[in-house]
């Protein structure tokens, strides 16, 4: 989620040295009861009078509030009941209680006596209600008819909140101010905001009920945004898995990257509490409103109203929620999703509105936060017609037709459902002029510094600072520098290279590689279609892989046991990607590698034969079938956004003894499966399965599969986080990797632990192998020795016998950014220099 976290501080970073944090916020929490029973009243609308802020009492009839755009006056309201009004104060955090009246009363004795009940479900008409409706959910869906189509546009905007006069009169501004003319006040909070991006997306949605299949084909796209500094691309695909398309008739709703459970699931009556609060008309239908709350407010769960009709139809109208205050959701201020059905001619309820609003604010207390928006909007309905098996083909959902992103404004002015608002079409005014401001490039360059760790010089880029320094036991001090050119130089054509030298190894390293897109589109646009070619020489720790993160960062150099093995080695390599469409994928590569032992490993034979190096030549192939999935685009690789599908990836590879060099003959056959198990309310488990063979003889340690082991003090998720390098090597192996988020579910339920918003994490991995007989030297003579320690004590193993086995039980969302697992190594704990079990950290940004 490294790339999640730089989207949105790109956009919050520009502000955040420039805030000030001296204005006043008010903190108000009390209660409301109710004047004649004297019993706490759940559901009363408290808002701050002529401000869109304000929030509903929950069963205990308590609330709070948390503003600083409060008015002075703060008011309860409930049908049936007299408005309260009390003044508000000037002290940061106060106590405001109301006790309202029942309207007409016009009793002259009343004797009223009882006792506060405790909420059940049993012989609960609200209960009852919310059954009846879950009954009827399936004929009230639009997914009753056997066909539906429709035409969809879809606005979603990033705009910074929250923008207040001290902040306009910041220095930094003096040269443009003529953004804040852009500046609009947002429903959900009453703040005012700037946005900064804009995507809208017109599409059409086909609908099959036998075999199941929905198609969204995108007809045009459309975005504006800092596209020098920001992905555009990348930055929808993560707006596209945040705020996912939300149907209330679905059990589990996904949203945030979380799963919250429905109010109308077949589980809410034991997730919600639900109260009938009155009857009212909506577009002259009668229809019932009904409150509910999460039991558990801490739970991924929605507060709000469901409108639902007073017939035997039990259809819902119109959903109106928000999450509650306590909610274990990072980043998040408020959340708001209000959602209008009619009823068609023929049955079934059709999406009238649909809106999702969240406020999002990455650092507690700052003033200036982070509002996105999404509408969409839907017409053209048309039902059971029947469309030719060709529009239903296909794994993916969503579909992009040539050409979606050139799309003309006669395109859009035709096509758009809602026209863009006045303050819309000024997005696309201000965004591109303030990039071409001096003061805000510089700006963003900083950001890009800290943010990705790259220094823009004009056609190139400096950097990853985060490995200009690093250190281990062979190389000693590293310096390294690296340059890549940027997107102004070409963005179909990248050079990428570095040097580094080891103050203790006295050596020089190095690495060129260039990129070619084959597909006339930019190398960060997905589909993808280049050829790379690269020459490398480097270090290794063999063993040591790390997903996405440079394995000389300064951070990792820190490690425990003793780390003193590693490889030098000279690769030459030339690889070749495609994007089919589908969710398929291939590579192609030619590598060839010459290996060569450093620091105490030797190239050792049982008569003391000793080879400088080894030389292996292996062309491949990887396929790789990833149904419906969605990247973060980087500038050096993409990132997978995880999601409900599995993903399979099968690869092959040859190597043949005297081409190109190469010292042995053998083939590698490799397969991996991955899973995402969503399991509401008690959070996700994901699966990993791998299975490899190499297929050969005489084949040297090196070349056989080295498990993948980590001696840093980061967790790792791929890696054996108390496994030594080169500790295990095997021909042939299984391995399981599972891990369980509980996404808070256990911490929610326990008072004071539940307000520091921790997730509870237990993992296992597993791995058993071996190593043939022909490829060990244990067992046939002549083969390269396992590696040894300075005693000759051996200190590589096969996993013959009995598995590697770790756990861990790990607590995440500390501070909302970091993870910390205790690791328990579970077997082979005789091994030299083994460590039983350990502590480790991890960044992680989620919210």
């Amino acid at each position: 989620m490294k790339r999640l976290l730089y989207i949105f501080s790109c956009t919050f970073m520009i502000l955040l040295p420039l805030q000030g944090f001296s204005q006043k916020y008010v903190n108000i929490k009390g209660r409301v009861i109710d004047a004649r029973t004297k019993e706490p009243m759940p559901f009363v609308n408290v808002v701050f009078i002529g401000k869109n802020i304000g929030t509903i009492t929950d069963y205990n009839g308590d609330y709070s509030l948390s503003t600083q755009w409060a008015s002075n006056q703060l008011q309860a309201s409930f049908i049936g009941y007299k408005r309260e009004v009390k003044a508000v104060g000037d002290a940061r955090n106060q106590t405001i209680n109301f006790i309202i009246e029942p309207e007409n009363i016009n009793l002259t004795e009343v004797l009223i006596t009882g006792q506060r009940k405790r909420y059940r479900n049993r012989d609960n008409p609200a209960v009852e209600l919310i059954k009846k409706v879950i009954e009827n959910k399936d004929s009230n869906s639009r997914e009753t008819f056997d066909y539906y189509e429709f035409d969809k546009h879809e606005k979603v905007e990033f705009a910074l909140n929250n923008i207040t006069d001290e902040f306009r009169s910041k220095k930094f501004f003096k040269k443009f101010q003529y953004v804040f003319n852009f500046v609009d006040t947002a429903e959900i909070n009453g703040k005012p905001y700037l946005p900064v991006f804009l995507k809208e997306t017109l599409s059409k949605v086909y609908y099959r009920k036998e075999p199941k299949a929905q198609k969204e084909y995108i007809l045009g796209t459309n975005a504006i945004g800092f596209h020098d500094y920001i992905d555009n691309e990348g930055v929808g695909f993560i707006i596209d898995n945040l705020y996912q398309d939300i149907n209330i008739y679905s059990s589990n709703i996904t949203l945030l990257t979380n799963q919250f459970i429905s109010p109308i699931s077949s589980i809410a009556p034991l997730i919600y509490k639900f109260h009938i609060i009155d009857t009212l008309a909506i577009d002259s239908l009668r229809v019932i409103n009904l409150a509910f709350q999460p039991r558990n407010k801490a739970d991924f769960a929605f507060m709000g109203n469901l409108y639902i009709t007073d017939d035997d139809r039990y259809a819902v109208t119109k959903v109106d929620m928000r999450v509650s205050e306590d909610i274990n959701l990072n980043f998040v201020n408020d959340l708001r999703i209000i959602q209008e059905f009619e009823e068609s001619e023929s049955g079934g309820w059709l999406y009238k509105r649909n809106e999702l609003v969240v406020d999002f604010n990455l650092i507690n207390n700052t003033n200036t936060g982070i509002l996105g928006k999404k509408k969409a909007f839907y017409n053209n309905y048309a039902f059971n017609m029947s469309r030719p098996d060709s529009i239903y083909s296909g794994i993916e959902h969503t579909i992009k037709t040539i050409g979606h992103a050139q799309r003309g404004s006669s395109f859009w002015e035709a096509g758009r459902i809602e026209k863009l608002t006045e303050q819309e079409q000024n997005i696309f005014v201000m965004v591109d002029s303030i990039q071409h401001v001096p003061a805000f490039k510089r700006t963003m360059d900083l950001v890009m510094l800290a943010v990705a760790g790259y220094w823009k010089f004009g056609n190139f880029e400096v950097g990853p600072v985060n490995t200009f320094y690093s250190f281990n036991d062979v190389e000693g001090f590293r310096l390294k520098v690296g340059a890549r050119t940027s997107q102004n130089f070409s963005e179909r054509f990248t050079l990428e290279g570095y040097l580094s030298y080891g103050f203790k190894d006295e050596r020089l390293k190095h690495s060129v590689s260039a990129t070619w897109s084959l597909n006339g589109r930019s190398l960060k646009e997905n589909p993808q279609h280049f050829i790379k070619a690269m020459h490398q020489v480097e270090t290794n720790f063999p063993g040591m892989e790390m997903q996405f993160i440079n394995e000389d960062n300064f951070l990792l150099s820190f490690k425990r046991g003793v780390a003193d093995k590693i490889l030098y080695y000279e690769m030459y390599k030339l690889e070749h990607h495609r994007d089919w469409g589908n969710g398929f994928s291939t590579i192609i590569n030619f590598k060839n590698v010459t290996q060569t032992p450093g620091g105490t490993l030797l190239f050792q034979f049982n008569d003391d034969r000793k080879l400088n190096d080894i030389t292996s030549s292996e062309i491949g192939a990887t396929l790789r079938f990833a149904p419906n999935e969605k990247y973060y685009q980087g500038m050096s690789y993409r990132i997978p956004i995880i999601s409900k599908y599995p993903i399979f990836q099968l690869s092959y590879s040859q190597s043949v003894k005297g081409y190109f060099n190469a010292d042995y003959n053998f083939s590698k056959l490799n397969l991996n499966i991955f899973k995402r198990f969503y399991l509401s309310p008690i959070g996700f488990m994901d699966l990993q399965f791998e299975s490899s063979k190499i297929f050969g003889s005489n084949i040297p340690f090196p070349l056989l599969t080295v498990h993948r082991a980590n001696q840093t003090y980061s967790y790792q998720l791929l890696s054996y986080n108390l496994m030594n390098f080169l500790e295990f090597v095997s021909d042939q192996h299984l391995s399981l990797f599972a891990e369980q988020n509980f996404n808070g579910f256990f911490f929610n339920k326990i008072p004071l632990i539940k307000r520091l918003g921790w997730r509870e994490i237990l993992s296992f991995k597993g791995v058993y192998g071996s190593v043939t007989d022909k490829n060990n030297p244990n067992v046939t003579t002549g083969l390269m020795q396992f590696p040894s320690d300075n005693f000759g004590n051996t200190t590589t193993y096969t996993l013959e016998g009995k598995p590697y086995i770790e756990m861990s039980l790990g607590v995440g969302n500390i501070l909302k950014f970091f993870r910390v697992d205790y690791v328990q190594r579970l077997s082979h704990l005789d091994n030299p220099n083994v460590t039983q079990n350990g502590i480790r950290l991890r960044f992680k940004f989620d919210f």
